[in-house]
């Protein structure tokens, strides 16, 4: 059994209130297993494949945290709105925006955390169906969250002559699946520590890749896993977990 502890992360008070979405609307992650009838989704033969069900037991979906239907611009300088939310919550919400597609997503936040080696790989909702998996590909990424603490945010792109991204709160926005054979229990945790007494090792993390000769440059996950362990932020991390279980 492997233990990891979770939680949902705020934005801080650097943050209008305004923009933020309220931590009340984040979904807790769900097993994919969870809720599904094997034999129909996988059909007779798939669903008794110990390598399909294994694959699932240990993957997690993050649903969305808020309904938003908007259409960009041609040229991507603008946005337009089914919805009558406010024009700077979805623009906060939807980040920075271009051309090239690809989006990371304000919220919904989460911080995941193991004491032991533990690989987490955030992927595309690949088993979903609906208007965000029809527009949208979701961006994959891997981390020992052992040896590294960072928010973990919904990541995708605009799928070639698409514009729009329409989600709604039954709608998974990327998957978590935790690299192990082992069953994988998850502890919640309050992360606000770390986002004020504690904040100093959260910049610190976060800056990492910052302070070198070429901050625009990709720095190598073995750098930072060693800075991490080095700092000793593995035991500090786990001890102010363990303070603030829920």
């Amino acid at each position: 059994m492997k233990t990891v502890y979770w939680a949902t992360g705020s934005e801080g008070s650097h943050v209008p209130d305004t923009y933020q979405i309220s931590e009340l609307k984040f979904a807790d992650p769900v097993r994919v297993s969870k809720g599904m009838d094997f034999v129909k989704f996988f059909g007779p033969s798939a669903s008794k494949c110990p390598a399909v069900i294994d694959e699932s037991k240990n993957t997690f979906k993050i649903n969305s945290p808020v309904d938003m239907n908007i259409t960009f611009s041609e040229d991507f300088t603008g946005i337009n709105s089914k919805y009558q939310q406010d024009f700077e919550f979805i623009k906060h919400f939807i980040g920075q925006f271009g051309p090239d597609g690809v989006i990371q997503l304000s919220a919904p936040s989460y911080l995941f955390f193991c004491e032991e080696p533990l690989t987490m790989t955030q992927l595309p909702p690949y088993y979903e169906q609906s208007n965000f998996v029809d527009n949208c590909i979701g961006l994959s990424a891997t981390f020992n969250i052992n040896s590294w603490f960072r928010p973990v945010k919904p990541s995708f792109k605009l799928r070639d002559n698409k514009r729009t991204i329409d989600i709604n709160t039954t709608d998974a926005l990327m998957y978590l699946k935790f690299n192990t054979e082992e069953k994988v229990k998850l502890i919640r945790f309050d992360a606000s520590s770390f986002m004020n007494i504690n904040a100093p090792i959260m910049q610190s993390i976060l800056g990492f890749k910052m302070n070198t000769k070429n901050p625009h440059a990709p720095t190598g996950l073995m750098a930072g896993y060693e800075a991490f362990i080095r700092a000793r932020y593995n035991k500090r991390i786990i001890k102010i977990i363990k303070e603030n279980l829920l």
